[in-house]
């Protein structure tokens, strides 16, 4: 099965040791979870994985092709998607046009039918200006944008960041249509109801390291997930 795997990754700002040894695989076709409180490493981690802005050591590598010398650019060539935190969209082009700035990056896009099979509601808002959506709408958007890339492993940066708890759900459902295509999915969350709805399987980071990994389940039953998220009982 392919994979997106990470191992021992040390990432350093400075002097600052970021990342102390992390390893995690992704399977295709699964979500992979990676939850811990703010500042402990998470974004830095996805930015690591994606070439960009650290000094890193170690090894990732997408179908066994290692990726760890080649640039941000050459590894989306190669099927690696991201998608920051925030909302990322064009505001004053419509849906349609956002989608095509984000193929026109890239050789071979994912087509535009084959990314509302997977988000249906994005046929009626194809004409509409993107920054007249809703928050929760154009994260949508912004996710079509980085799916536009025809990556084959995905990392996604706390997407329901601020939204309401239907449209997490919503989120959801969009992250597992996803998954069932194929695609591999390292996703950044704070969110336990997104955990549990769509991971197969969670990795808990503290202070740049990976101290727990498990389903939701087990994590949840033995208080890891609660401890690595700062929540009291």
């Amino acid at each position: 099965m392919a994979a997106l795997s990470l191992t021992d990754l040390h990432a350093y700002y400075g002097k600052a040791h970021v990342l102390q040894g992390v390893s995690i695989t992704v399977p295709s076709g699964q979500i992979v979870g990676l939850f811990g409180r703010n500042g402990v490493g998470k974004t830095t981690l996805l930015r690591s994985v994606m070439g960009l802005g650290t000094t890193v050591t170690g090894r990732i590598a997408l179908d066994h092709t290692d990726l760890s010398a080649i640039t941000a650019d050459q590894r989306a060539v190669r099927g690696l998607g991201y998608m920051p935190q925030g909302t990322r969209v064009f505001r004053d082009l419509t849906v349609e046009e956002n989608y095509r700035v984000a193929a026109y990056s890239v050789t071979s896009p994912r087509p535009l039918d084959s990314i509302v099979e997977m988000i249906p509601e994005l046929r009626e808002w194809l004409a509409r200006p993107a920054g007249r959506l809703s928050g929760g709408q154009q994260q949508l958007v912004s996710l079509m944008r980085s799916l536009a890339a025809n990556c084959s492993f995905l990392m996604m940066d706390e997407p329901t960041e601020g939204l309401m708890p239907a449209m997490v759900e919503r989120i959801a459902e969009v992250a597992k249509a996803v998954a069932a295509t194929g695609l591999g999915v390292l996703l950044v969350e704070q969110s336990l109801l997104l955990g549990e709805a769509v991971c197969d399987q969670i990795h808990l980071m503290e202070k740049g390291r990976i101290v727990g990994t498990g389903t939701f389940g087990e994590l949840s039953s033995s208080g890891a997930l609660a401890r690595a998220l700062g929540i009291s009982h």
